[in-house]
């Protein structure tokens, strides 16, 4: 698994576990597959009330099984939402501990799509970026060394062609567009909708960058205007030419 601006969420809860898609801060809710999860509770005797951690250990095992049948469909990191108890049961019995980016303790399960998604996309986005302090220095350097690709039309000719660089991109920045299967060119529309998957030509860069090995940066927006928003820092010996 390679970082990556698409994960997939799992928010716990003593009723009702929920597994959704992200793109960024977009989050889209998965109802399918055996998803939502529902976990009974409801004691009906003192033996039933002991057994409540084994039930919710059990829940979260079939949520965990669902979870893994997606995963192997589409490899995604993840970010897990619930309270400590439910975190930690989870950890205990979840075969996919390595794919989880990050853990966030507190109960989200009636929290809407658009605040979940301003919740989690800053823990994966932290996952995925270096210290923006170095890397605006290190952009200050390569500009007078002239080791710079400003702009998506550039940036994209080159993230395509696989070439491993520190990517800095505007945390808002947003392009429709995709990589076409035959010529590897970027088609590029001015609308957005960052619910289809790499439907946004920036997030299809980020991918690339990711995959050839480089690192990715998200700057504030506005802080690269002059850069067309978005700038690839090479290299000496993947200077342009």
């Amino acid at each position: 698994m390679h970082m990556s601006t698409h994960y997939y969420v799992i928010s716990l809860s003593e009723h009702e576990n929920a597994l959704y898609e992200a793109f960024r801060d977009d989050v889209i809710d998965i109802r399918n597959g055996g998803f939502p999860v529902e976990v009974s509770l409801r004691a009906s005797s003192a033996a039933d009330s002991i057994d409540r951690e084994e039930r919710l250990r059990e829940a979260l095992r079939i949520v965990d099984q669902l979870f893994g049948d997606c995963y192997r469909h589409d490899p995604l990191g993840v970010v897990v939402t619930g309270k400590k108890e439910l975190l930690d049961l989870f950890a205990s019995v979840t075969a996919h501990r390595s794919v989880i980016v990050g853990r966030i303790e507190g109960d989200y399960s009636t929290t809407s799509l658009h605040d979940l998604g301003k919740i989690v996309w800053p823990i994966v986005k932290e996952a995925i970026s270096g210290l923006l302090d170095e890397a605006m220095r290190d952009l200050e350097i390569a500009e007078k060394a002239g080791r710079t690709a400003c702009g998506l039309d550039a940036v994209s000719q080159l993230a395509i062609a696989g070439v491993s660089a520190t990517l800095i991109v505007e945390d808002d920045y947003h392009m429709r567009g995709s990589i076409t299967r035959t010529s590897q060119s970027l088609e590029i529309s001015q609308e957005v909708d960052v619910m289809e998957e790499l439907d946004d030509a920036v997030d299809v860069v980020i991918e690339k960058v990711l995959e050839s090995g480089g690192n990715v940066v998200f700057a504030p927006s506005g802080s690269l205007h002059r850069q067309g928003r978005i700038v690839l820092l090479l290299r000496e010996s993947e200077g342009l030419q």
